[in-house]
C-alpha cells in the first residue's frame, strides 16, 4: 500500500502540469479535429501572429521579424532592466545585455545553441525548477526551433534594437 502511495503522490506533478497545460492551451497552436487531423488555430483577425509561427523560415533568421517577437513575449515580462535583478540578474533587451548579464553570463553563445544557457533553460523539462519561462508558459516546437537556428547562425541582432516590455508592443 505504502509504495502505491508514494507513486501516486510522485505522479501528480505531472498529472498536474498535463492538465494545467491543455488548459492554458500550452504548446503548438494546433487542435485534433473529429477525423484525427490536426489544423492550425487561425490567428485573431486573419493575420499570421509573429509569436507564434507555424513554420520555421526558410534561409536566414531575421532578428526582427522571427526573434524580437518571441523574446518580447516570452522572456522580457521579467527579464528587463527594471526586473532582472529578481530573476537571475539576466536583462535581454540588448544583444550587449544577454551577453554580459544574468547569473552566469553569457546567456547566448553565438554560434553554439547546445552551450548557450538561454537555449538549456528553455529546452529544460517544465517541472524542473530551471525552466524558462515558467510552466505553463514554455517554448516549445517551432519557436524553440527558430531561437535554435538563430543562435546557430551567430545570434545576429542589430544594435539599434532594442526589446521592451510586451505591455508596451502596439504592434510587430
Amino acid at each position: 500500500m505504502k509504495i502505491q502511495s508514494v507513486c501516486r503522490r510522485a505522479a501528480l506533478p505531472t498529472v498536474l502540469f498535463t492538465a494545467l497545460s491543455l488548459l492554458a492551451g500550452c504548446g503548438e497552436r494546433s487542435y485534433e479535429t473529429a477525423d484525427g487531423i490536426e489544423d492550425e488555430l487561425p490567428a485573431a483577425g486573419g493575420l499570421p501572429d509573429p509569436t507564434w509561427p507555424d513554420s520555421v523560415p526558410e534561409g536566414p533568421i531575421d532578428f526582427a521579424k522571427h526573434v524580437r517577437p518571441l523574446l518580447i513575449i516570452n522572456c522580457l515580462e521579467c527579464h528587463n532592466r527594471e526586473d532582472a535583478q529578481r530573476y537571475g540578474g539576466l536583462v535581454l533587451e540588448t544583444r550587449a545585455q544577454a551577453l554580459s548579464t544574468g547569473a552566469s553570463p553569457p546567456a547566448i553563445l553565438p554560434g553554439d545553441p547546445d552551450g548557450s544557457p538561454l537555449l538549456r533553460v528553455l529546452a529544460q523539462d517544465p517541472m524542473h525548477q530551471q525552466a524558462m519561462p515558467p510552466t505553463p508558459d514554455k517554448v516549445w516546437g517551432v519557436r524553440l526551433e527558430i531561437l535554435r537556428r538563430w543562435i546557430a547562425e551567430g545570434a545576429v541582432w542589430p544594435e539599434n534594437v532594442v526589446l521592451v516590455h510586451p505591455r508596451e508592443i502596439t504592434e510587430w
